[in-house]
């Protein structure tokens, strides 16, 4: 059954599917995450990889596809965005098999880490990756007006910014596919950080003080206006794009507070979303020691499916 803590303002159930990428013994993930395995064979699918989408500076940006091999009409499209503490990760990601499993288009886009570039350069790289597929819509028989974004962690918190940041110019980069949108239509954030303010020295864990400070490139004190730039929580509003939200209720890593405020915003806002609390979980949903998370990785799937397929429908 689904815990009681599980506040519903749209659907009636939703969350997330499967462990994250950080252990839940620990604060702390590993600095590098091994690129997903996909599957041997996907039959009935297709799979791309690798496939450029635009510019990141100098390099170029890719992007790993998946949907369902036989179909009619157009396909509802979810862009992914992995996790990983903006430093790690993989656009490599079995997420996106999942989502074609489920019947939708899925591309996991790759942005440039911390390690390479700081911020603004990842939210302008995840802009881009919604400009590339919004242009190349007509190939991939996906309807433009209608993309999707998930994203978990730190791909939650680009995700966030994505719904709440469209009106940012300065956050829409120069990587390819100028003058496109870059709006998103439906957003469904697990367990991202929403506000960079208040997890300062003084209020986060040290991983986590490093992994920011890595981000921005400088201590919160030297630039916290830098720091507010990349908060989504700062920028919301009526009109931004209906929103799933889902966090564990005993996160070590980005305290469940950050979307707790998250969800109060967009309540003040009237943005249509909903909040799930996901009992015993830690990040990533992983279950506390001799516990289990509630509700489930099946109905979390399940539900997350349903919240794309509710707002990414043609009307």
């Amino acid at each position: 059954m689904i815990s009681s803590k599980i506040r519903l303002i749209l659907l009636p159930l939703l969350a997330f599917a499967l462990p994250g990428l950080l252990p839940a013994q620990t604060p702390a993930p590993a600095t590098n995450a091994a690129p997903a395995v996909y599957p041997p064979t996907t039959p009935g699918l297709v799979l791309l990889h690798d496939v450029v989408i635009g510019k990141g500076g100098d390099h170029d940006l890719h992007a790993d596809i998946c949907y369902p091999q036989n179909f009619s009409g157009t396909l509802t499209a979810v862009i992914y965005i992995h996790g990983g503490g903006w430093k790690a990760g993989s656009y490599k990601n079995y997420r996106i098999v999942q989502l074609a499993r489920a019947g939708f288009f899925a591309a996991s886009i790759e942005y440039r880490l911390s390690t390479v570039a700081k911020w603004p350069a990842q939210i302008q790289d995840c802009k881009l990756g919604v400009r590339w597929l919004r242009a190349n819509a007509a190939q991939y028989h996906v309807d433009p007006d209608h993309i999707g974004v998930w994203g978990e962690s730190a791909g939650g918190h680009l995700v966030a910014c994505l719904g709440t940041m469209g009106d940012v110019p300065e956050d829409e980069g120069d990587g390819g596919y100028p003058g496109v949108s870059s709006d998103v239509q439906a957003v469904a954030d697990f367990f991202g950080p929403t506000d960079f303010t208040s997890l300062t020295a003084a209020n986060a864990n040290p991983y986590v003080t490093s992994v920011l400070e890595l981000l921005f490139g400088v201590p919160h004190d030297q630039n916290p206006d830098l720091w507010k730039s990349g908060s989504p929580l700062l920028y919301v509003k009526a009109g931004d794009p209906p929103m799933l939200i889902a966090h564990g209720d005993s996160d070590r890593v980005v305290p469940l507070v950050q979307s707790t405020v998250f969800d109060a915003a967009l309540t003040q806002a009237g943005v249509p979303h909903q909040f799930i609390i996901v009992k015993n979980g830690d990040h990533g949903f992983k279950p506390l020691p001799g516990t289990t998370t509630d509700p489930s990785n099946d109905e979390i799937n399940q539900a997350t499916y349903a919240f794309f397929a509710k707002y990414l429908k043609r009307s």
